[in-house]
This record gives structure tokens, C-alpha cells and sequence, in this order.
């Protein structure tokens, strides 16, 4: 094989690896990017803080998927029926955000991961910014059988991404889940999912004392899951928190629940 020729084969190969493809759909994402326009139209660029997560989205995120994303957000934050536990979502859990939160979690996509924390961390920038110092992000826990069979949890992913971005205290192991349920998804009824979950949760004894420092009674506590539907995983780990007399609130990537009773936070 001549120079020439190897040449060529070498520019070819650099250039497929320097391709920038769209997270979602698999096709070119640079030439078509528009994600600093659409977020500043959308209100949540304040100043040029989110240059790396915008050059992230930028090499991730074409713009027709882009467009159909199914943004809820600078929407207000709602409260689940029959609680007052308050909620903030990212999307609404339909296409395309629904198959890309199946793949992060049945199929190991963990680079979905930086994706969704890198977007609430935009989406809510001036949030983070402001309020700092005053909140604590905590996972939903998994069972211990099915964090072996998944390999990771899908929400601590996230918000041990995004408490990074934010530069936010960050408790993995403050809840602890003490028994094995059933998913959410194979009960058919409400009652059903809240027998289910009732008393799945608990807060880890050997981190008691850290919701009991003085410096904590004034912190809010943010519970990160991936998906809320009818609450009631959410609802019943808030339980444990409100019992000790902490703010807690929650975030989620996408929700199926029907958004009611607006109330502005996150402002």
C-alpha cells in the first residue's frame, strides 16, 4: 500500500473519530447544533457559566432531536395527590426521553447519565448558582440483589454528576432501602404500590448524625430519581426525612405524572 493511500486511510479514520453524533438518534450532531439559542430562548442562560456543558450538548445533541425533546421546564414545581411533597421534572416520560431512560437503565447506557445531569444542571442554572450551600442531593436506593443484577444505580448517577456540576453536598448512602420490592411497574394498583414500598426505606444508621447537625436544620434535601409516576417511591423516602423535621423536596428526570397545583420554585 502507497503513502498516498495510507494517508488517506489515516485522515478518514481521524475524521470518524472526531465525529460528533447525537446522543439520541446516532446521526451528525455538530453541524446542526443549536442548543445555546434554544436554552437562551428558553430563559436559563444567565452568563457564559455553561461553556462545558454547553460543548457537551453541543457534540451530543443534534437539532431535530432537540427540538422534540418534551421539555417541562421553566414550568413550575407541582405536588403529588395526597401529598405535599413537592416535585420539579426535566421532561415528560414520552418519546423520545422514555426510550432513552430504558436504555440508560435495562441497557447500560451510563453515558446517558452525564447527559441528563449536564441538562438539569442548565436547565435550573441560576438555581444551583443561588442555592448552593443550602442543599443536599440524595439518591433513591436500590436493593442490594437488584444493584447486582443492574450494576449501577441509575439515580445515583445522576445526581453524583450533577452534585459535581452544582458544586452541592452529596449523601449516596443516606437512604438505604431495607428490603427487596417488586418493581413499581409490575403492581397494578396504587394501593398496591404504596404496600409495596411501605417501609422499603430507611435512613442509614451510620449517617444519622449527619441530618442531626445544626448546620442541616436550614438545608432542603433533594431527592434525584429517574422517573415519578404515581409518586409513591418519592412520598414514602420523603416520609423518613420530614419524620426528623428537614425540608426535602424532589427532582426527576421525566415524569408520567398529570402536573397539578403550580407553585413556583427553583427560582
Amino acid at each position: 500500500m502507497n503513502q498516498i493511500c495510507k494517508q488517506k486511510m489515516r485522515t478518514e479514520l481521524l475524521n470518524f473519530l472526531r465525529t460528533e453524533t447525537c446522543i439520541i438518534c446516532g446521526l451528525s450532531a455538530g453541524d446542526t447544533f443549536y442548543c445555546r439559542s434554544e436554552l437562551l430562548r428558553l430563559g436559563v442562560l444567565q452568563n457564559n457559566e455553561c461553556n462545558l456543558h454547553l460543548n457537551f450538548l453541543r457534540k451530543n445533541t443534534c437539532r431535530s432531536c432537540l427540538a422534540r425533546l418534551p421539555f417541562l421546564f421553566p414550568e413550575n414545581t407541582w405536588n403529588f395527590e395526597q401529598s405535599s411533597l413537592k416535585f420539579k421534572s426535566l421532561f415528560s416520560y414520552r418519546e423520545p426521553i422514555n426510550h432513552l431512560l430504558l436504555n440508560y437503565k435495562f441497557h447500560h447506557r451510563k453515558d446517558l447519565a452525564e447527559w441528563f445531569a449536564r441538562l438539569i444542571y442548565i436547565a435550573w442554572h441560576q438555581y444551583w448558582l443561588k442555592n448552593k450551600n443550602e442543599i443536599v442531593l440524595i439518591p433513591i436506593p436500590l436493593g442490594a440483589k437488584r444493584l447486582r443484577q443492574r450494576g449501577f444505580n441509575q439515580a445515583a448517577e445522576i445526581a453524583s454528576l450533577l452534585a459535581d456540576f452544582a458544586d452541592v453536598k452529596y449523601l449516596p448512602e443516606l437512604l438505604i432501602r431495607q428490603r427487596e420490592t417488586k418493581r413499581q411497574t409490575e403492581t397494578k394498583t396504587r394501593a398496591n404500590r404504596i404496600a409495596n414500598l411501605k417501609g422499603a426505606f430507611m435512613i442509614n444508621p451510620q449517617q444519622i448524625h449527619l441530618l442531626q447537625n445544626e448546620r442541616m436544620k436550614d438545608k432542603t434535601i433533594i431527592i434525584i430519581d429517574d422517573v415519578a409516576t404515581t409518586g409513591i417511591t418519592l412520598i414514602e423516602a420523603a416520609k423518613l426525612i420530614s419524620k426528623i423535621n428537614l425540608k426535602v423536596e424532589a427532582m426527576v428526570i421525566a415524569t408520567e405524572h398529570e402536573l397539578i397545583k403550580p407553585k413556583w420554585m427553583f427560582s
